[in-house]
């Protein structure tokens, strides 16, 4: 019966002399961030200004009506045009490597497989695909920044108070324009991550009841914090919402392209609350602790603690990484 037994159980979990493995796929993804939000009547908003600048003009008044998109205050500045100029740099320096990379990819593709062996030529489609997610994310950047360098009406409004005149020098948060919005009700969320928000960003709101999602876009943020520490973000629909004052929902935002890598979800192990991933370099399995992202398709990105090209064993990785791990275990005394 014990032979029986052990037969059994080499035919259902055989030990495999080489783990089945793929390299890591650089991919870039928005990561998306959710907060509560609720439908409120309008009040007069106040823009502020996002990073320290200089006012270099003013092209509304006071009751003066306005649309949406219309230019308010343009900024300029040594500190801002400095930002500017490093960040153009970065993308001419991101197009290069995008350009170098697709060269060198191909040059491999062209001399696989008698010059050209399979790992080169996986390491040179890596650095491509790495190239591009920089390509996106220094593009990304830099439209940023130029948002940054106009206050724009974000609805139809009427000026109700200027308060910067050309050439002063603003600290980021101060006060701009004061509007008088021409709506209704719009969308005020609190959010309890520090990192920056993009003034161009856009949102979409499900409401708790079942209602269309909607999406919408960031008017402002209010220099003062909710009770419980939130920061408050105020949203206004893009189109026509059938909203009432006092509903709620989920509000999903998307943040701008980031570089990251992907592996099947079957790579992925759970031990002790903690995420890992097998590694193979030279045939050596060594484990890789990893932070996980979204899914995408069968696959999951890796925001963290792994390069593109890695090779990870992507076949029964949760039994070999166990196997690995009481192969190394020492018993105490």
């Amino acid at each position: 019966m014990l032979l029986r037994a052990l037969l059994l159980f080499g035919a259902v979990a055989p030990v495999m002399a080489h783990p089945v493995t793929l390299p890591a796929r650089a991919v870039s993804y928005q990561p998306e961030t959710h907060a509560w939000a609720q439908v409120e009547s309008i009040a007069p908003l106040v823009l502020r200004s996002t990073v320290p600048a200089r006012v270099s003009s003013v092209h509304v008044t006071p009751g003066q009506v306005v649309a949406a998109g219309e230019p308010l205050v343009s900024f300029g500045g040594p500190q801002l045009d400095g930002e500017l100029a490093a960040a153009r740099a970065r993308l001419r320096a991101a197009q290069g490597e995008l350009t170098a990379a697709r060269n060198t990819a191909g040059s491999a593709a062209r001399t696989y497989p008698l010059v050209t062996n399979r790992q080169a030529l996986g390491s040179a489609q890596s650095a491509l695909a790495a190239a591009q997610s920089r390509l996106v994310a220094a593009q990304a950047a830099l439209a940023t920044l130029r948002a940054q360098k106009t206050v724009s009406s974000p609805l139809a409004a009427v000026v109700s108070e200027v308060s910067v005149a050309s050439g002063a020098d603003l600290s980021a948060g101060a006060p701009v324009v004061t509007l008088l919005p021409r709506g209704q009700l719009w969308l005020r969320a609190e959010y309890f991550d520090a990192a920056p928000i993009p003034s161009t960003i856009t949102a979409h709101f499900t409401p708790t009841g079942g209602a269309a999602t909607q999406t919408v876009h960031l008017v402002a943020e209010l220099p003062a914090r909710a009770a419980d520490g939130a920061r408050i973000l105020d949203f206004a629909a893009i189109s026509p919402a059938a909203w009432q004052a006092g509903d709620t929902g989920d509000l999903v935002m998307s943040g701008p392209p980031r570089a990251a890598v992907a592996v099947p979800a079957s790579a992925l192990i759970l031990d002790a609350g903690k995420w890992y991933v097998l590694t193979d370099t030279s045939g050596k399995l060594a484990r890789q602790p990893v932070v996980p992202g979204p899914a995408q398709g069968t696959d999951v990105v890796i925001t963290t603690g792994l390069r593109p090209g890695v090779p990870v064993v992507v076949r029964e990785a949760y039994l070999l990484y166990h196997r690995n791990f009481a192969a190394q275990y020492t018993p105490p005394d």
